[in-house]
């Protein structure tokens, strides 16, 4: 008996060092291909495409713009307690988006325990890795203007890519709630990189977030006092799931995609501004 459960072992292990190349990861692969298995049973199969970073395949849910001007690309990266189509966030952006002419392309991210911070920041050069695999993909089908869409910890791995510097597509991002860092040591995004980012970000930050409003939005933006291309947004609405701002949420990103891109000397919003406009376009 305890033979068969050993052998068991070395053949589910064979498998994963067969799907991964050899290379040892940090994601949890099994879990991976449970969530993706489960999404290709209920999505669209002209959706479903397969990736490859890190030496290992990961799910990607592709839909193009349905409007003949196409603006260009979103990749969207999820967060904890999430994936690639979740009904939370994910979904309504990939599949809401085409209709005002982008491409969505959300990505598979790296999997580790949803409470498990730490984990999640050792997940970091994998995640990277599976953003660069996607921006080569929009590439390939003749996309040049690209944007991240960052929810949660994947916000991580979109200012990390940001300030390496990114792919000359790769134009801006919007970070939704990201998740904290302050009990993290290392910081998975420090201050100091976050200093050399110059390209437009636009920051949406709700009630939902675990670290209070006021801290996170002051640490980020002296971070990021020398990006004059730096928005940030605050949401007061209910504490019920972001589908309840679903529209709002799509067409506030839409309009700050497509508006001109700031110029160097352009005097930032401040935060009690921001804060009215996001209440006020609820109501």
């Amino acid at each position: 008996m305890f033979q068969k459960r050993l052998c068991k072992q070395i053949l589910v292990i064979s498998i994963l060092a067969c799907l991964t190349g050899g290379e040892t990861l940090a994601t949890d692969v099994h879990r991976e291909r449970q969530i993706a298995e489960e999404i290709r049973i209920r999505t669209n199969p002209d959706e479903v495409i397969w990736l490859e970073a890190s030496g290992l395949k990961f799910q990607g849910l592709y839909r193009e713009a349905v409007s003949k001007d196409i603006r260009g690309g979103v990749i969207l990266l999820h967060g904890r307690h999430s994936n690639q189509d979740a009904a939370d966030v994910v979904r309504p952006l990939r599949q809401s988006l085409p209709e005002h002419g982008w491409n969505s392309l959300s990505l598979a991210m790296p999997v580790s325990e949803p409470d498990d911070l730490q984990g999640h920041a050792a997940l970091l050069s994998e995640a990277i890795a599976r953003l660069q695999s996607g921006v080569a993909f929009l590439k390939q089908k003749n996309i040049g203007n690209i944007a991240l869409l960052a929810h949660d910890t994947g916000a991580w791995a979109a200012l990390s890519y940001f300030a390496q510097p990114p792919d000359q597509a790769v134009k801006s991002v919007v970070l939704i709630d990201p998740a904290s860092t302050r009990d993290l040591d290392p910081p998975p995004v420090s201050p100091g990189s976050l200093n050399t980012i110059r390209l437009p970000i636009l920051e949406i930050l709700s009630n939902r977030i675990t670290a209070p409003i006021g801290e996170e939005a002051s640490r980020k933006r002296a971070a990021m006092k020398g990006n004059s291309s730096y928005r940030q947004l605050v949401l007061n609405e209910p504490d019920n799931g972001w589908q309840d701002v679903g529209g709002f949420l799509v067409n506030h990103i839409h309009g700050w995609l497509t508006r001109p891109p700031m110029s160097a000397g352009s005097e930032a919003e401040t935060p009690s501004q921001i804060e009215k406009q996001g209440g006020a376009n609820q109501k």
